[in-house]
């Protein structure tokens, strides 16, 4: 008969316990199952949904391409993360809007707790499955911004051809509203929007901060294009969007020293654009950074493995792994430097194709040596088994990227 973990191996933190008995988390994962079968359970996120008008929450239980919701009151959603906890788990996360704390069974029959600076935004409201969705800029509510790039309508209608764009845009500040958490709270916010293209995201920040947060903002988009910046000029001097301007210039001759940054996005900045915009952020010790590549080529051009000859024989395959080694290694970087670094699905799949968000937030204290150490260690070899020798973001961090790599061996 197996034997039954004990007391201390099952029990969930005091702390994480009385947050959900109080029900005030944002999202809870529990993650590393103790059982090796491919049946077992692999992940649970547990989050608030509002069912009937009634607080529930819903614990997505996943295996393999299988997903399972159960949508439980809160006293027995309770009850059945404990069970989850004791039987099938290793490791969890637990996310309020004060705190991030992770906790770990560990060898020693104890469970180990760390917190962390919060990392995403208490929700307006728990998502309801009954209602229309709620977006941070509503539907039916006249906008000036959205009025004038030609998604709504002076009376605050949406058009039907510019819905897409509608559900992208709040899909966007979404995240925004995720990472403000990571910003100063006082004072006003440095934003820089490198590459930032017809800069209708670039315009639903300058809303998103000002008017619904109520914050003061210095927002400089930056565009090669003149035109395009000369457009977007003219619409934020009609808007009168204070603290809102733009700029004709290269990306990778963006002068840091002459401009903070607490919040740095840059979002499908072509090929290595988009390390120019991670560089002038990580060199401005930016609070924040948001980036989306895009046609990514530097690494496709070098990319080779002799284990991987049967998948990268496919030019569509390569140039996808060429992508995602490219981003690993950018969030690998971020990570070195100092961020907690993040990538995930920037945009609702329904509504427009798949785009990853590398999402970077400044930690609070130096990482340990030792965890210097195991980062350095899987840049390099992933770097050394994709027959990789530099790429851009790595030669633009420059003396100080080296000297971190070196102190860590």
């Amino acid at each position: 008969m197996k034997p039954q973990p004990s007391h201390l191996e099952t029990s969930l933190p005091a702390e994480v316990m009385q947050t959900l008995s109080e029900g005030t988390y944002i999202q809870l994962v529990l993650s590393k199952p103790i059982e090796k079968r491919t049946s077992a359970w692999k992940k649970v996120m547990v989050r608030p949904v509002i069912l009937k008008d009634t607080l529930h929450f819903q614990i997505a239980l996943s295996k393999g391409q299988q997903e399972v919701h159960e949508n439980l009151l809160p006293a027995e959603a309770v009850q059945r993360i404990v069970e989850l906890w004791a039987d099938h788990f290793r490791e969890g996360y637990l996310y309020t809007q004060v705190a991030d704390s992770h906790f770990q069974k560990t060898k020693q029959g104890t469970v180990r707790l760390k917190t962390h600076a919060p990392t995403k935004a208490k929700p307006l409201q728990a998502e309801s499955h009954n209602r229309s969705k709620q977006y941070l800029i509503p539907e039916g509510t006249p906008c000036a911004f959205l009025e004038a790039i030609g998604v709504m309508s002076e009376a605050g209608k949406v058009k039907s051809a510019q819905y897409r764009k509608f559900r992208q845009i709040n899909r966007y500040l979404e995240f925004i509203n995720d990472i403000v958490p990571g910003l100063p709270k006082t004072g006003e916010l440095q934003i820089v929007d490198f590459g930032c293209g017809k800069s209708y995201l670039t315009f639903a920040t300058h809303y998103f901060f000002t008017e619904v947060l109520q914050r003061e903002v210095q927002i400089t988009g930056l565009d090669l294009k003149r035109t395009v910046v000369e457009h977007c000029q003219s619409i934020a001097d009609q808007l009168q969007c204070r603290g809102l301007s733009f700029q004709t210039g290269d990306i990778s001759q963006f002068d840091v020293s002459l401009q903070k940054c607490d919040l740095s996005i840059s979002l499908h900045a072509c090929d290595t654009a988009t390390d120019a915009a991670l560089a002038s952020a990580i060199q401005s010790e930016a609070s924040v950074i948001m980036a989306v590549p895009c046609c990514q080529h530097e690494i496709f051009q070098q990319i080779t493995s002799k284990p991987l000859e049967g998948l990268l024989q496919h030019g569509i395959l390569k140039e996808k792994t060429a992508a995602l080694v490219t981003d690993a290694l950018r969030s690998l970087a971020l990570e070195i430097c100092g961020y907690r670094a993040q990538v995930i699905e920037f945009i609702d799949t329904e509504h427009t194709p798949k785009n990853l968000l590398i999402k970077a937030v400044k930690r609070q204290s130096e990482l340990s040596v030792r965890d210097l150490h195991e980062l350095v260690g899987q840049y390099e070899s992933l770097k050394g088994q994709f027959g990789i020798e530099s790429f851009y973001l790595e030669r633009a961090l420059g003396a100080r990227f080296r000297e971190l790599c070196e102190s860590s061996r």
